[in-house]
């Protein structure tokens, strides 16, 4: 009895401990992201565009501050200054208008270089998660907005292929269609997707019901190279994309475009202040007045959002990209005459998956593949997979995902999730998988110093990202109260910028004709999934 007891004592205060380590990490501040991050592939080589503005000297003034480079911040930087372009050609047409405001002055600040946050560390997936939270959906806010919300997220595979198309960078994106399978391995977890897709297809409309599929046929799963422990798949709609080349395509566009945006990376903010009835955004390079501040961090929002500590979580992901098996890559056999044409590569670039290893649906890996290079996408690529997840060691340990809850540092991994995700690819098409792939590394795709080269091995390469979970799973999008900011918000009318050129002092003037909310700041962060996250 007493070394029953003794037993039960120390586990006890073993989980007490890990709680408090896990309730001080997700109270405290994220802090600025670190330049030693681990280094993705996706972002190998750099864009052009990596490190623009490190060097250039700060504006005294600009009406917006977007503070992150990612999909997020972009997107708003875009929205704005096609907003603003329209807005200035509807004055010039208006005879009866008052004299234009002059363009609006918006700047980008970024820690590290261009995308170098999650959005250039992902899965690659454009993949909604649709049928299997429709029921949820539908408990929480209403069949009506369930529908919305559906409707909404599976808006984002067109409109990413739409907006990579209008930016020109298709083809440099990757941006496309693919067929997308959620792959089972146990029968309980099977069935209770089945059963919320049969509820799904049954109540939404036929334009929401399209695209889905169960394949439960050995033969079929055999077609499409899974491991016979794969008990079945469900078809849905999804599309890949090269996450680094699609934004930092994008701002290049954009700043080649408007010469009233600009990017300034290595220029980490480190405070935000209300001096004179403006924000005075404050970086190691010097100091920003704005009337307007956006928050586009996600993960890093409560450095800077202190009222947002424990409600958007920092919680480290990690990623990979491995070679695949040579019997999915098919080659030419030795004994096949010389010149003979490769048999052909029937779904290189084409497929993702999202596998369920076990019943827990927060347990969950994901893959898609690169394409090969070719002389229209010259990028060093080999048909990789990437593959991520790996978070609780495929539903066998809920420490594992502990341990990265409330960690910021993109620094390094998990040695435990990277052994995982090192072995876990190849069971899940097995005899299928055939033996290593073993093609040659090319120097424009090497590592930068002081890496030596990719991993030989399967494994080619892991890294890791820093998502922002929200403590709701809901995402926090909009103005920010001052009761989380800690500020007072800009009045214009008390400004005494008396070291800001005229023209500065007439952008701030004229703020209000541009159609502007007041100001203030604003965030846009905490894109959580309902199965607590994905790096994807």
């Amino acid at each position: 009895m007493g070394a029953q007891l003794s037993t039960l004592f120390y586990t006890v205060k073993a989980l007490v401990t890990q709680y408090n380590a896990f309730s001080k990490r997700i109270s405290q501040s994220p802090g600025i992201p670190r330049l030693n991050a681990s280094v993705p592939f996706w972002t190998i080589p750099n864009a052009p565009i990596a490190r623009h503005g490190e060097d250039k000297e700060l504006p005294t003034y600009a009406d917006v501050i977007i503070i992150g480079s990612g999909i997020s911040g972009t997107s708003i930087a875009q929205a704005l200054l096609e907003h603003d372009a329209k807005e200035a050609g509807s004055d010039s047409e208006s005879e009866s208008c008052e004299l234009a405001p002059p363009p609006l002055k918006i700047v980008m600040l970024e820690a590290r270089d261009a995308c170098s946050g999650a959005t250039g560390r992902n899965g690659g997936h454009a993949c909604p998660n649709v049928y299997n939270e429709y029921s949820q959906l539908k408990e929480d806010h209403g069949a009506k907005a369930a529908l919305e919300i559906l409707r909404f997220r599976l808006a984002h595979i067109d409109a990413l292929i739409k907006a990579a198309k209008d930016e020109n960078v298709l083809e440099a994106s990757q941006a496309r269609v693919v067929d997308d399978y959620d792959a089972f391995m146990h029968p309980n977890m099977f069935a209770s997707a089945q059963q919320e897709l049969e509820k799904f297809l049954k109540e939404v409309p036929k334009d929401l019901a399209q695209g889905f599929e169960v394949i439960r046929e050995r033969k079929s799963l055999d077609e499409l190279q899974l491991a016979s422990s794969i008990l079945g798949c469900i078809v849905k709609p999804g599309a890949s994309i090269h996450p680094y080349r699609f934004v930092t395509g994008i701002l290049s566009s954009l700043l080649a475009r408007h010469p009233n945006f600009d990017l300034y990376t290595r220029t980490p903010c480190s405070d935000i202040r209300t001096i004179d009835g403006v924000y005075s955004v404050k970086t190691p390079r010097g100091e920003i007045r704005a009337l307007h501040v956006i928050h586009a961090t996600n993960a890093w929002s409560s450095h800077l959002l202190p009222g947002m500590r424990r409600k958007i979580i920092p919680v480290r992901a990690h990623m990979s990209a491995q070679r695949p098996g040579q019997g999915l890559m098919p080659t030419a056999s030795p004994c096949d005459p010389p010149n003979t044409p490769l048999p052909p590569r029937t779904w290189v670039g084409t497929r993702a998956f999202v596998f369920y290893p076990t019943d827990k649906d927060y347990a969950y890996d994901y893959l898609t593949q690169l394409r090969p290079s070719r002389p229209s996408n010259p990028l060093p690529s080999a048909g990789e997979l990437m593959y991520g997840g790996g978070a609780v060691l495929g539903g066998k340990s809920e420490d594992a995902l502990l341990d990265n809850i409330g960690v910021s540092d993109d620094s390094g991994t998990d040695f435990v999730v990277e052994a995982y995700l090192a072995g876990s690819l190849e069971r899940y098409f097995a005899d299928q998988w055939g033996a290593e792939g073993n093609e040659a590394d090319t120097e424009a795709g090497s590592p930068p110093p002081p890496a030596r080269g990719w991993g030989k091995g399967r494994l080619k390469a892991v890294w890791t990202g820093i998502i922002g979970m929200s403590a709701d799973f809901q995402p926090w999008v909009g103005r920010v109260p001052k009761a989380v900011s800690g500020r007072k918000e800009p009045d214009p009318s008390l400004s005494l910028m008396k070291e800001l050129s005229n023209d500065d002092k007439k952008g701030v003037d004229s703020f209000a004709k541009h159609h502007l909310a007041p100001p203030g700041e604003w965030i846009s962060a905490g894109f959580t999934e309902k199965g607590w996250y994905t790096l994807g």
